[in-house]
């Protein structure tokens, strides 16, 4: 399971939309394509939603299942079904 550390996008720990802006835009989705992806806080505990909308709406056009938590109990949050035509369905 590939791991996405919120820290990523921290400016010294916080997070703020210009700083998150940038960092998003540079950084590289591609390695989660089609793989099963747990989002970490890293420890941070103001991580406002809207990262969180922005990660998840990013992810799932990618990752082929999302987890958030830690290491021994992630959550599933969303898994990327394909039918028999090879057409992508959601399901949360």
């Amino acid at each position: 399971m590939e791991i996405l550390e919120l820290k990523d996008f921290a400016s010294k720990g916080a997070f703020f939309e210009d700083d998150f802006d940038a960092r998003f835009a540079a950084y590289d989705w591609r390695r989660f394509d089609n793989k099963a992806v747990r989002i970490s806080n890293c420890g941070l505990t103001d991580v406002p939603g809207w990262v969180y909308l922005s990660v998840g709406i990013e992810l799932s056009q990618r990752a082929r299942k999302i987890f958030f938590g830690d290491n021994h109990n992630p959550r599933k949050l969303f898994v990327r079904k394909v039918d028999a035509n090879s057409k992508a369905k959601h399901e949360a």
